[in-house]
Order: C-alpha cells, then structure tokens, then sequence
C-alpha cells in the first residue's frame, strides 16, 4: 500500500511541477512579447513619430500577469524569502513545522485573494470591463480572471508543499549554511 501511495505522490508532485513549469514558460513568453512591444513603441516614436497606442495599458496589466504566473513555479521550488535566525536552531521536524505553518499562510492569502477577486471577476465578464485613454481599450476580465485561478493553483501548490514539510520533511528542508550563489 505504502508503493501505491507513493506513486500517485510522485505522479501529484510531477503533474504540479509540470504545469507550473509550463505557466513559467508562458510567462516568459509573455514578458519577451512585452519587451518587443516596448522596443517597438519606443522606435517608432523616437524614429517615425508614430508610437504603439495602447503600450502603457498593455504593460500595466501585463507586468500583474507575469507576476502571478511565476509565482507558483516560485513557491514550488521554494524560492521565498524568510530570515533564518531561529529556523536554523531548530531540527528537522522544527524545520518541516515552520514550513509547513508559513505554506499554511501563504495558502490562506491566496484562497482569500481568490475569494475576494471572484465577485470582481465575475463583474468584469458581465460588463466586459476595459481600460484605456480612449484611442485603445484593453479588455481586464481576462487579467481578473488569470489573478483568481493562479491564486487557486498557489492555494493547491501551497498545499502540497505543506503535505511534504510535515511528512518528509529531511527531503524538503535546506540546510541555510549554503552559499546564494551554489
């Protein structure tokens, strides 16, 4: 029985990782699309007088977007920040706890921006919200819609990491001694 549950960990664990690494790799692509459209805005201005309308909106909400599709890839891997001076005086199970009460936080934030975000979420399709100066609109349900679900894949991501901070945790905790830059 312990084999069968630790394939479907594995195959959980997997399936987690894969999809965040692939919200990684849209999120990439997003922000080298907005470079181009930054480069782009900034020629034709400067060179023919004839800037991309819309960029500012564009990149406003795109920097929101490519943020939050990051982050559960960042969480996964375990990239936040903390201050170690009393994680280090702790054993390993002290560790795993820590963790575990810290992604227990963070899930708690993302739920509540997923449960806050959603009646805004759903107004915004109904009126198919926009924001622009007037030349150009950019519609914003979708960048509504992105933050509510992302948020919900970081609740499920924060979820499994607390799952193994408390059952494994001498796989999970790093030891603090390691230098940034190994």
């Amino acid at each position: 029985m312990a084999s069968r549950n630790d394939n479907v960990e594995a195959r959980i664990e997997r399936i987690v990782g894969t999809f965040t690494k692939w919200l990684n790799v849209f999120s990439a692509a997003w922000l080298f699309s907005v470079a181009l459209l930054i480069l782009y805005d900034v020629v034709g201005r400067e060179l023919f007088s004839a800037p991309f309308h819309g960029t500012n909106e564009i990149v406003a909400n795109s920097v929101l977007s490519i943020l939050f599709l990051q982050l559960p890839l960042s969480i996964l891997n375990r990239n936040s920040l903390r201050t170690t001076i009393v994680f280090d005086m702790l054993g390993t199970r002290g560790k795993g706890f820590v963790d575990a009460l810290s992604y227990f936080l963070a899930g708690l934030l993302f739920l509540s921006i997923a449960i806050g975000g959603w009646p805004n979420m759903i107004e915004a399709w109904e009126i198919l919200e926009q924001e622009g100066s007037g030349i150009v609109n950019i519609p914003v349900y979708p960048i509504r819609s992105l933050v509510v679900f992302v948020s919900i894949i970081a609740v499920g991501v924060c979820s499994l990491l607390i799952y193994q901070s408390v059952s494994r945790p001498q796989d999970f905790v790093s030891d603090s001694t390691e230098s940034v830059g190994e």
